[in-house]
């Protein structure tokens, strides 16, 4: 079992944002809407697709998730005393206790941990969507990042899913001082990144 010492840090109330993606050359864009309450973060994403994912704002895991595609609901994620799933027509419930992340929506579970030059973490990830992998997470640098809102100096985190023969990994530009915003994303292949167009706070 992993124990937890992630020490957070907080996140604007409200905003809206802009991505832009390069899915293996095919360029998009990706609005993104947060509001927090009582509960936690709420967060929809809206591209070809929809997301909805609640973030629980102690310690940034995934309460809920539902994904849309074509106006029909592919998965459904909600986490009470058990995780109740939903994908792709079959219902699965499952046990399990503290922190866990999911993959849709890890890039903003990120913005809440408080980082540091030997920051290193070993978090619990979910993927494929019933099943919880380790994750080791850790910051492997200081960058300036350009871009269409200016120059943002940025933790570089690093993510490695611990999956025997996976050899990806995973890079997370997150911005040192508040609003601490995800500006970037490129994962190992080289074919696949997002970079934050336009931002507001609200």
């Amino acid at each position: 079992m992993i124990v937890f010492f992630i020490i957070l840090q907080l996140l604007p109330a409200k905003e809206f944002i802009v991505y832009e993606t390069n899915d293996k050359g095919k360029m998009g864009k990706m609005d993104i809407t947060s509001e927090k309450d009582s509960i936690g973060y709420h967060v929809i994403y809206r591209w070809e697709r929809i997301l909805e994912v609640v973030f629980d704002s102690l310690d940034m895991s995934t309460l809920y998730v539902k994904k849309i595609v074509d106006d029909k609901v592919e998965l459904e994620i909600s986490k009470a005393k058990d995780f109740k799933v939903y994908f792709k027509g079959k219902r699965h419930t499952y046990k399990d206790v503290g922190a866990v992340y999911d993959r849709h929506a890890i890039e903003f579970a990120l913005r809440g941990f408080k980082y540091s030059k030997d920051f290193k973490e070993t978090i619990r990830f979910h993927v494929p969507e019933f099943m919880i992998i380790n994750a080791e997470i850790k910051v492997i640098g200081e960058e300036i990042v350009s871009g269409p809102i200016g120059e943002i100096m940025c933790w570089k985190v690093e993510m490695k899913p611990k999956v025997l023969f996976f050899s990806w990994k995973f890079y997370f530009w997150i911005e040192k001082d508040y609003p601490h915003r995800f500006i970037r994303y490129e994962d190992s292949s080289g074919k696949n990144s997002i970079l934050l167009i336009e931002y507001e706070e609200a």
